[in-house]
């Protein structure tokens, strides 16, 4: 392992601990997001309401983890039994064909009751009622929600049996109330109060054919941050549960609120923590300055090769330095002999088997030498060939020869 690899693991384990350290020590900011899901524990979720509706309704309730769609696909069209359905959520759609298969189970003597921030068009539309925004804060009318910690709001519900009793709802979401309803299928249920005494329809109930619809503007009464609290929400949820039907089966329509809708991959659980998230963007964008700054290419030091020298002459030198310190002049002279015929037949490509006055014409052609210089050197090389014999004296001769015959023209009569 190299040095910077080294150094760069070290510092990011010592960033780790260190973001591992300060978020243990901060205070966690609390998560507000309306999640409506069954198993959160955040203050907008339904894990409270999910343990304790089975205490709240007369008849057992069955989480339903499909569409409404697939609920009548499922449901035997020729023995129709009412039920009650209930749908629980910041904002409940139906599509087309669902609306329309809704309808006409209440008709038939269904209930359904519905919790949503705001109501669909086609709906509202069907039922002869209007909703509408109101933008009103505890102190002045502005755009938005209320979500203050002073905003907050007062729920009531119109049975004489509860007599006045408003209970308060804090932090708010929803400020969609009903302005127009149709009267005579259309009965209010519920209000909500807004600080300055404004009273607006919150919960109705609206008769349609055997069975009944229960539209309810304020959700987040059912969440976990109402239900634990300290002003009475509880008792407001078991109220305006009980408006529904006991004798009827109660399915709780849940697609999208539970965990088993949730993506269950790896990442789904690192992006869900926001330490687990920190710490892998870290890893990630670490990993990439790591690749940035050690991606060049790393090559050892290619070595300098000089190439190889020519040690002919060294060599040459060095044979003859061996031939002349054994005294033996006239192996030099045949050696001597040999390489000069040859360089001629490399140089000149002139046939050197017979030395003639034949062979002494073409050479000084071929080569432009000095016509009498040539003929002393190829005179004398044949006499050492015909003798077999050179001493010392004569080899000094034929190397001058030699050497004469390769000088410069310029220097041929030196």
């Amino acid at each position: 392992m190299s040095k910077t690899l080294k150094i760069y693991l070290f510092s990011f384990a010592v960033l780790i601990v260190l973001m591992v350290a300060v978020d243990y020590s901060r205070t966690k900011p609390v998560d507000w997001s309306p999640s409506y899901r069954l198993e959160d524990k955040i203050p907008l979720g339904l894990y409270v309401l999910d343990h304790e509706i089975d205490g709240l309704m007369k008849s057992p309730v069955r989480r339903y983890n499909k569409t409404l769609y697939e609920r009548y696909r499922e449901s035997d069209s020729l023995h129709f039994k009412p039920e009650t359905y209930l749908f629980i959520n910041n904002y409940v759609y139906f599509d087309e064909k669902s609306l329309e298969k809704l309808l006409e189970s209440v008709k038939k003597g269904s209930s359904v009751f519905i919790s949503s921030d705001g109501f669909q068009a086609n709906l509202t539309d069907t039922l002869n009622t209007r909703t509408e925004y109101v933008y009103k804060s505890a102190s002045q009318t502005h755009l938005g929600y209320l979500q203050n910690e002073k905003d907050s709001l007062k729920l009531s519900l119109a049975n004489p049996r509860w007599g006045d009793r408003s209970y308060n709802l804090t932090p708010v979401y929803g400020q969609i109330p009903f302005i127009e309803a149709d009267s005579a299928t259309t009965t209010a249920t519920g209000y909500m109060i807004y600080p300055d005494g404004t009273k607006y329809i919150n919960f109705v109930k609206i008769k349609l054919g055997k069975g009944s619809l229960f539209l309810h503007n304020q959700p987040s009464a059912f969440t976990n941050y109402s239900l634990m609290g300290n002003d009475g929400l509880q008792e407001y949820v078991e109220n305006a549960l009980s408006y529904l039907p006991g004798e009827q089966p109660v399915v709780w329509f849940v697609q999208g609120q539970t965990k088993s809708d949730a993506a269950t991959t790896p990442f789904s659980v690192i992006f869900k923590y926001p330490a687990l998230r920190m710490v892998w963007l870290i890893f990630v964008y670490g990993l990439l300055l790591f690749v940035f700054f050690t991606a060049k290419r790393r090559q050892r030091v290619v070595p300098i090769i000089k190439p190889p020298r020519n040690t002919t002459v060294e060599f040459t030198q060095t044979i003859g330095n061996l031939y002349f310190q054994e005294g033996d002049s006239t192996n030099i002279a045949r050696k001597k002999i040999i390489y000069f015929l040859d360089r001629i037949r490399q140089t000149y490509h002139i046939d050197t088997q017979l030395l003639d006055n034949s062979f002494v014409q073409r050479l000084h052609l071929k080569s432009g030498k000095d016509l009498q210089r040539i003929r002393n050197a190829i005179t004398f090389i044949r006499r050492i060939n015909e003798r077999g014999y050179c001493d010392e004296s004569g080899l000094t001769l034929l190397n001058e020869y030699i050497e004469k015959f390769w000088d410069n023209p310029q220097n041929l009569n030196k």
